[in-house]
């Protein structure tokens, strides 16, 4: 963590200007490295004015996904060990810097007094390095669909979850970022957390190495409970808003939501217990067996 305690230009005008109606933490342990002091209010600009990019960018996914599987259906597949695990291995790197940029500011947020009522609706205590990673998370969304063109390259097969979150997490994540709203640090928090473990995982499985079972079991608990909490807190925010408190959200961003978080749980759930359940039942049944 950075540590300069003095105040440049660029956190006065963050602390005096509010930009996205945020106040920001003044704490010096929050501030940003340089890379980390972005235009913000030039980047939630460039969001409103340009809604419409996750469509056109999820038109060409889907056409370059299901064209290239077309393409490869008599070609002999792609091997792309190394840049497949260089791929995995650079952005679970770049998480878990995120991961350990975003949690201070999170916990520090979420241990105040009333800290998760402040954590879900209130536009406070917002820090330099969370406010950058939350833009970054929101561009991660066009780079993880790079994932589907390995599996694709690789004739992997290609599973109706796979495509469908990663294009409705990019949709849903741009056209609400702009947005601003407080309950979007547990989105962000959460997935850069699950990816953190995830995306090493598979650069491990990229090469090779033999990861015991047990690490996948907790990555999908972890992401069957990213979609909870997600859900949960969604809730939460419209329930504080329909009950009168101030709590900033568009109606729109939470049926979104709620539609896109539900969906993520029947098929995460339908994945947990496929990989977490059934397998810990066949486990039992093989040893009993063999007994």
């Amino acid at each position: 963590m950075s540590r300069n305690t003095s105040i440049g230009s660029y956190y006065k005008y963050i602390i005096e200007q509010k930009p996205l109606g945020y106040t920001f933490n003044t704490n010096p342990y929050f501030k940003g490295f340089e890379f980390e002091k972005v235009n913000l209010l030039w980047w939630q600009n460039y969001g409103i004015e340009n809604w419409h990019l996750a469509f056109y960018v999820g038109a060409v996914y889907i056409l370059a996904i299901f064209g290239i599987q077309r393409l490869m259906k008599n070609r002999p597949a792609f091997e792309l060990k190394y840049p497949l695990f260089m791929w995995n291995l650079t952005i679970g790197l770049l998480t878990i810097i995120g991961f350990i940029r975003v949690l201070p500011g999170f916990l520090r947020v979420i241990n105040e007094q009333n800290g998760l009522y402040n954590s879900i609706c209130l536009r406070s205590g917002l820090d330099i390095p969370t406010a950058y990673w939350t833009v970054a998370f929101t561009l991660s969304k066009f780079v993880e669909l790079g994932d589907t063109i390995f599996i694709v390259l690789r004739k992997r097969p290609l599973v109706f979850l796979q495509w469908y979150h990663h294009l409705t997490a990019l949709i849903v994540t741009w056209l609400t970022a702009p947005l601003a709203e407080p309950a979007v640090r547990f989105c962000a928090v959460l997935n850069i957390g699950v990816h953190s473990l995830m995306y090493p995982y598979f650069a491990l499985k990229a090469i090779g190495v033999k990861v015991p079972t047990y690490i996948a079991n907790i990555i999908t608990t972890l992401q069957l409970g990213q979609m909870l909490v997600g859900l949960a807190v969604n809730v939460t925010s419209w329930y504080l808003q329909y009950t009168g408190y101030n709590c900033p959200r568009h109606p729109l961003s939470i049926k979104v939501f709620c539609f896109v978080y539900g969906s993520f749980i029947l098929m995460f759930g339908k994945l947990f217990y496929d990989l977490v359940i059934k397998s810990k039942w066949k486990l039992k049944d093989d040893k009993r067996k063999q007994s």
